[in-house]
């Protein structure tokens, strides 16, 4: 049903609409001046005089748009007539040329040549000093005295995280390269060579002559000279075990006799005592133990009560006992070094929890380890 209402509803408003013409006709002639919206807008029109007809348009289906259709490129801008170029004999185009100088005698036109003419910049040759401005950046600045970046960063003691401020002084130098502040010994040869330059711009760019004596603090523009790279160190070649104890941090190690501190953290839940020979130095599981001392590893496994432990022989019948680890990083035999990593804390053997139980033994006996570490 409201399927077929809406369909009647559409059929009878569109036969209206084609069998009524509507024409303009006075608001007293049309049944629209009874309408609620003629009287919400009856006072924008109070002022009209009563002579005046108020008229209401209305479109005449019969009524024509346009008299002529427009056409479909009518309003494409892109495609409209366009300036061509004259074609014509040279004689001719002379002519038009020539006239179209007298015509206009005060300049206003210029001849195509003089147009596409460049400015060309001074050469210069001394070195300048330029203040930063607001909006200048490095690569700005490199562009309009066309030299390269890394030439205003060397001169000026720069690096590429520099930060530059308005107001602040850079030295320019005339071309791309870097200045050299000549030493005592030193030649052309050598410097040229250091920087892998040539030697006959070198002495182009500072007006030398082929036999010139060099004087020592003298300044020296390198065109095309490089500041001295960078050389890495050599890295050692590991294996993976061994990169696994260099990724835990080792602690600074002290200058003197004494040891270092077997481990991260000062937490000592049981001193040196009658019945407990050594110190126990509580932290997290996993917390690294550190070689006190260069030595030689002597034992690397369980014993009872210590469970997993280390003991390392530094020479001189001295030795120190590692106990209740997790981990070892070492093996038995093994050279280690002071600060070394050599294990990771643990709860093994007879622990109450996870902590670091170390000994000091000296010709067999036990001492306070508190009297020999820092």
């Amino acid at each position: 049903m409201a399927h077929l209402v809406i369909v009647a509803i559409i059929l009878i408003t569109v036969s209206i609409n084609l069998i009524n013409k509507t024409k303009a006709k006075t608001t007293k002639e049309t049944k629209i001046s009874n309408a609620i919206i003629t009287h919400l807008v009856k006072s924008e029109f109070m002022k009209i005089q009563d002579e005046t007809e108020l008229i209401e348009e209305f479109a005449d289906k019969e009524f024509s748009l346009a008299q002529q259709p427009n056409l479909y490129l009518d309003d494409l801008s892109a495609i409209k007539y366009q300036a061509r170029a004259v074609m014509g004999s040279l004689e001719e185009l002379k002519k038009q040329e020539s006239m179209m100088f007298e015509d206009h005698k005060d300049g206003a036109i210029i001849k195509p040549d003089i147009i596409t003419t460049k400015k060309v910049k001074k050469i210069r040759t001394e070195i300048v000093e330029y203040i930063v401005k607001a909006g200048d950046s490095v690569s700005t600045i490199a562009d309009e005295f066309e030299v390269t970046v890394n030439t205003i960063l060397w001169e000026n003691n720069l690096s590429a995280y520099s930060i530059i401020r308005p107001g602040d002084k850079l030295v320019i130098l005339p071309i791309s390269g870097i200045v050299h502040i000549v030493k005592r010994g030193e030649t052309l040869n050598a410097i040229a060579k250091k920087y892998i330059a040539d030697k006959e711009k070198i002495i182009q760019a500072n007006k030398l002559g082929e036999d010139a004596n060099l004087t020592i603090a003298q300044k020296l523009i390198i065109p095309g000279g490089t500041k001295a790279e960078y050389t890495a160190p050599i890295v050692e070649k590991y294996s993976g075990f061994q990169v696994i104890k260099k990724t835990i941090t080792q602690p600074k190690i002290v200058s003197g006799n004494k040891m270092i501190w077997p481990t991260q953290g000062y937490r000592i839940t049981q001193y040196y005592s009658w019945r407990h020979f050594a110190v126990d130095i509580a932290n997290k599981i996993g917390t690294p133990i550190y070689a006190t001392d260069t030595g030689v590893i002597q034992y690397v496994g369980w014993s009872i009560g210590y469970g997993y432990n280390i003991i390392i022989d530094h020479g001189g019948s001295k030795k120190t006992r590692y106990a209740h680890l997790s981990k070892f990083y070492v093996k038995t035999g093994q050279k280690v070094g002071k600060g070394e990593s050599i294990g990771a804390m643990g709860s093994t053997g007879w622990s109450t929890g996870p902590h670091l139980h170390f000994e000091v033994i000296i010709n067999g006996r036990k001492h306070n380890p508190l009297n020999y570490i820092r």
